[in-house]
């Protein structure tokens, strides 16, 4: 019995994330207080009241000293020395617009513009102004010169962290997720390739599991579906294939026994009568070999591809297209269009399919088309494809023909008024296009009216 695997679901997932992230999230928290921590206790940071513990400790010698000196004020901290009453700058480092808050330090005996602090220290004679900040800064001249706020520093740094601590582990989970809905992806592939059989997959995440069942189950369906509807198409296609061969028999013998009675004296009416016999054995002939092409055709499933000459095909073509045609009134028009030259073009395909193919649009063509009618055959080459399009006069396709005139047995509409067709000639020349890997467009003609098919081959050898 195979071990079952151990499944979670997306809930669950989703909370593992937010879980991870906020670990990781805290960590960062923790690791940076711990950093920042140690570079105090190891004096590369100083505290953000270290500089006013330091003035506060020199104020009462700032004070007492008789004689001010400026080995009282702590290093790195500006001062100005302004004597009474009209304070006069006796000393000090601050700039112009250090002196500007200086002065209203004086006047307010202590100014705070932010993180700034003007301390004033009044002495007998005159007033001592110290000015620093209250913020963590690097001991290190080097890092106050690149990096001089600290704080901005470490913010930056943390968002940066923070970013990459989020995308890393949404990476982790993403990935995760990706991977079954790959596997998901890679099922639905191979049902659209109708490769229908898949092995049992599952996967740890219960709804993704869900979806794989799922879709191996409908697999299986289609499967049997498939199979079913094969076994129904070959049983059709060989009793297809049977009826054209049973009804042969009797028409080869309708036909001879009629070729022999035309070959006897009889009366006009008489002859006439054999004549009407002979032609309609024809005819059934004609149909029952169509049946009996269509039938190996989808069945075999292959070709035989050779070189031939296209100019020998089409003159070929058009030499029993004439025939067919007889003592009607219908005009061939052929055209080529411009840069193809037929005569030194050699296409690679199956010569027989191909041009029984083409003759059943062609006859169809000229069924359709009233006397004194025109049936056009133009050669299109673009690319690696040649299109062969045909043209008539008649009263071109109803909605209905241009969805199922492809579809065996097919009758068409009555507006298409031609008798002795049966469904069949169009259904062979799409499986044959399909067997040249191109397909059977059908259309109207939107000016002159008409119908057209375009049947497509590629001229490669490798296709």
């Amino acid at each position: 019995m195979a071990k079952r695997m151990k499944q979670t679901t997306l809930r669950v997932e989703l909370l593992k994330y937010v879980i991870s992230l906020t670990v990781c999230l805290v960590s960062i928290v923790l690791i940076g207080v711990f950093l920042n921590q140690l570079a105090i206790n190891s004096g590369l940071v100083v505290n953000a009241n270290y500089d006013e513990r330091r003035v506060l400790e020199a104020e009462s010698m700032i004070q007492e000293t008789p004689q001010f000196k400026r080995e009282l004020v702590p290093d790195e901290i500006p001062f100005v020395v302004l004597k009474k009453p009209a304070l006069e700058v006796v000393d000090g480092s601050l700039d112009a617009a250090g002196m500007s808050s200086a002065i209203r330090a004086i006047q307010n005996r202590t100014a705070y513009q932010g993180q700034s602090v003007y301390r004033v220290v009044e002495r007998e004679d005159a007033y001592v102004v110290l000015h620093y900040k209250v913020r963590t800064r690097f001991t290190s001249p080097f890092l106050r010169e690149h990096f001089p706020d600290y704080e901005v520093t470490t913010i930056a740094l943390g968002i940066v962290l923070i970013i990459g601590v989020v995308l890393a582990v949404t990476s982790v989970f993403a990935r995760r997720l990706q991977r079954q809905f790959d596997r998901i992806q890679e099922l639905t592939r191979s049902i659209q390739n109708q490769d229908l059989s898949l092995e049992a997959q599952g996967s740890p995440i219960k709804e993704f599991d869900d979806v794989m069942t799922s879709l191996q189950e409908m697999a299986k369906a289609l499967e049997a579906s498939l199979k079913a509807q094969w076994k129904t198409e070959t049983r059709k296609r060989e009793q297809i294939a049977a009826l054209a061969h049973d009804i042969k028999i009797p028409v080869t013998i309708i036909k001879g026994n009629a070729e022999l009675l035309n070959l006897d004296e009889q009366s006009e009416e008489h002859a006439g009568y054999t004549e009407y016999i002979l032609n309609a054995s024809n005819r059934i002939e004609h149909y029952v070999n169509m049946l009996i092409q269509l039938s190996k055709a989808e069945q075999d499933m292959a070709i035989i591809k050779k070189p031939t000459c296209l100019k020998d095909f089409i003159d070929e073509l058009v030499q029993d297209f004439t025939g067919y045609i007889g003592h009607r009134r219908i005009e061939l028009e052929f055209d080529v269009m411009e840069g193809l030259k037929i005569e030194q073009s050699t296409i690679y395909i199956d010569k027989a399919l191909l041009h029984r193919a083409l003759m059943n649009i062609l006859t169809n063509a000229v069924d359709y088309s009233p006397n004194g009618g025109k049936i056009g055959l133009t050669l299109i080459k673009r690319d690696q494809l040649l299109s062969f399009r045909v043209t008539d006069s008649g009263p071109g396709f109803t909605l209905e023909d241009l969805e199922q005139a492809t579809q065996l047995f097919y009758m068409g509409d009555k507006s298409r008024t031609a008798t002795g067709h049966y469904g069949i000639g169009l259904t062979f020349a799409s499986n044959v296009a399909k067997l040249h890997h191109e397909t059977l467009t059908l259309r109207n003609l939107q000016w002159q009216g008409g119908a057209e098919v375009t049947f497509r081959i590629p001229i490669d050898r490798s296709h």
